[in-house]
């Protein structure tokens, strides 16, 4: 259960910072984006699922 917490928080955090850093640029070579919400539940949904994998799989 701490694993989950931890890697929402921190992939929440982190996929705002990416999506500060890249913006609204969901889909790729499409004309027509994505809303920002939308981008950013992408880039935090995609953080949270690397940092759980990680820590999960090194401890």
């Amino acid at each position: 259960m701490g694993l989950l917490i931890i890697s929402i928080v921190f992939g929440g955090l982190l996929g705002c910072l990416i999506w500060l850093g890249v913006g609204d640029q969901l889909p790729i070579r499409r004309p027509e984006k994505w809303s920002t919400l939308m981008n950013l539940l992408v880039y935090a949904g995609a953080a949270m699922l690397v940092i759980y994998m990680g820590i999960f799989f090194w401890v």
